[in-house]
């Protein structure tokens, strides 16, 4: 008896090349416009200058501006130092133990992701002022704290409290794929712990943690709440405070923010082909994890909740009491008491007129922007699963780019590019702008949460469903999707929130009549009205946790019902 497969028709398979060929020229005309097109208007107005003012290149050799960019290196050094003291004890404990049961703790880990830097660091500042509260609470201790805050390394543990999570993030979720085999072998074998720590974890998580450095090295290079509020205030300049000057105060200096911005981007691309070098070889365990690890700290265990409660404590608890005291005091030179507090600022901001449209400002633009860059990841990630040619790869260079420069570096490129006299028509000065603006940086993380679900599916899975007589609809709808919404879900989440609270691109591209979270917050300060600005942040951090609360609790009844 002979067995005939049926095959598609010639015919047919073409014009689904051509569709995916298509597809594939169709998205990498977007990137090349979206990233492409404002990274090389960075580096041709530093080289050219402009608007007849000359290149300000030569100025980079300038003593001055070689401390300069010797401080963002040491800035950046310090918060992955410190992140990964955080990020890296935690990440262990919520996934190789029974600590992971509480899932809680990772919506806690997320508030500081939620929290405008701006604020964190104006919290930090107002508990540690003159008779505030650490000085009412601690006394001479509170004082020498202070003092610790105000230096650069207490600058880059408050900036590591803000980013941390995404190292947290990402190392958790590495450890979840490893199986639970490679640490039992080696503890039958009778490793000790520090062996199977150095010669097991360390080698199949470094390429995870030097993504997880990256990311958050150029976080701290492009992050200018802290720069501006503590570092000009301890004489501690910084690439992004330098170009955030420039281009916001008068007289504007654009090839001075060019030629600056330039070097950001030069050390984006430099920290991102070092990645690139350690992550080259990546350890293989034998694919996903069939069991996980689960390993008893015993008495350590206190050891666990002990080093949250430290980070909690820095990253939540001490900007969360300064941040909502201050949204309640009415005299900050009082003490603290019962009769110096009052809900009445948070009326007030949410009356017509406050920060209540600027909150739904942001809340829709991060809405449209995150599903807009949803839909363009999860079409980028499928082109790059479906075939590894030389198209696909620059389009999976272009997607991952604006993770690898600081958020600044892209909003000067905005600005040069959109305002180039040449084009016919811009989006520049619209709402249109900030939509584009947002799903470029949102964009990395879609992409690579849509692509680590995507290389949990056996391509056999679809393979099966082509020999049953499905079309690639069919099998995208019924196989493809299902798979790939944790994925989808995480990318869309994490663009969510980081939209409610971004300041870099909302300052600085945002048409001037938008009120927009970030920056009303930021105006409240420069005005004086800090009640006021704590009271908005204080209600735009209890949405956002909603949210996330909201998602999470969806997402694991979706699991329970996946896997029984």
């Amino acid at each position: 008896m002979t067995l005939s497969v049926t095959r598609p028709a010639a015919p047919a398979r073409s014009g689904r090349r051509r569709r995916v060929a298509g597809s594939s020229l169709g998205l990498l005309l977007i990137l090349l416009v979206g990233v492409a097109a404002p990274l090389v208007a960075v580096l041709v107005r530093a080289v050219t200058g402009y608007d007849g003012q000359p290149s300000a290149l030569g100025e980079l050799a300038d003593p001055a501006n070689l401390r300069i960019l010797t401080n963002t290196v040491l800035l950046g050094v310090m918060v992955v130092a410190f992140s990964t003291l955080l990020a890296a004890p935690l990440a262990f404990v919520m996934s190789w133990t029974t600590m992971r049961d509480h899932r809680w703790i990772d919506v806690a880990i997320m508030i500081p992701f939620m929290t405008p830097p701006y604020v964190a660091s104006l919290a930090w500042l107002d508990f540690t002022r003159v008779n505030g509260l650490a000085e009412q609470l601690f006394g001479s201790v509170g004082t020498a704290i202070s003092r610790g805050i105000q230096t650069p390394a207490g600058m880059a543990l408050i900036m590591a409290c803000e980013v941390f999570p995404f190292l947290y993030l990402i190392l958790r979720n590495h450890l979840d794929t490893l199986p639970a085999s490679s640490d039992e072998m080696a503890r039958i074998a009778g490793a000790s712990a520090w062996q199977r720590f150095t010669r097991i974890l360390a080698p199949l998580t470094s390429s995870s943690f030097s993504l997880g450095a990256l990311i958050v090295f150029i976080r701290a290079a492009g992050e200018f709440g802290a720069p501006v509020t503590i570092g000009n205030q301890i004489g501690f300049p910084v690439l992004v405070s330098k170009v955030y000057a420039d281009v916001t105060i008068d007289p504007l200096d654009f090839p001075s923010a060019a030629a600056f911005s330039s070097v950001l981007l030069a050390l984006g691309v430099t920290v991102w082909g070092l990645q690139q070098w350690i992550g080259r070889n990546p350890t293989p365990f034998g694919g996903r994890a069939s069991r996980r690890t689960t390993v008893s700290l015993g008495p350590a265990r206190v050891a666990g909740w002990a080093w949250f409660g430290v980070v909690a404590l820095l990253a939540i608890v001490i900007p969360y009491v300064s941040v909502v005291l201050g949204a309640m005091t009415m005299l900050r030179s009082q003490s603290l008491s019962l009769s110096n507090l009052t809900f009445d600022y948070f009326g007030i901001v949410l009356r017509p007129g406050g920060g209540l449209e600027a909150l739904l400002n942001s809340a829709g633009f991060s809405l449209v922007s995150a599903t807009l860059s949803t839909v363009i990841g999860v079409a980028v990630a499928l082109v790059i699963a479906r075939r590894r040619t030389a198209t696909s790869r620059v389009i999976d260079m272009l997607a991952v780019a604006p993770d690898t420069v600081p958020a600044i570096v892209l909003a000067i490129g905005f600005i040069f590019f959109w305002n180039a006299r040449w084009l016919p028509a811009t989006p520049y000065n619209t709402g249109w702008m900030l939509v584009i603006a947002y799903t470029i940086i949102f964009l990395p993380m879609v992409v690579q949460n849509v692509k680590s679900a995507r290389s949990g599916i056996d391509n056999r899975l679809l393979e099966a469903a082509t020999m049953s007589g499905a079309g690639p609809w069919s099998s995208f709808r019924r196989i493809t999707l299902p798979l790939l919404v944790p994925g989808i879900v995480s990318g869309w989440l994490l663009a969510f929130l980081i939209g409610i609270r971004e300041v870099v691109l909302s300052s600085l591209v945002r048409p001037a009549s938008m009120d927009l979270l970030s920056p009303w917050i930021i105006s409240e300060f420069d005005q004086g009205h800090r009640a006021e600005a704590m009271a908005m942040t204080v209600i735009g951090v209890v949405g956002s946790t909603i949210v996330l609360v909201v998602i999470e609790a969806w997402r694991r009844r979706q699991s329970e019902k996946r896997f029984g």
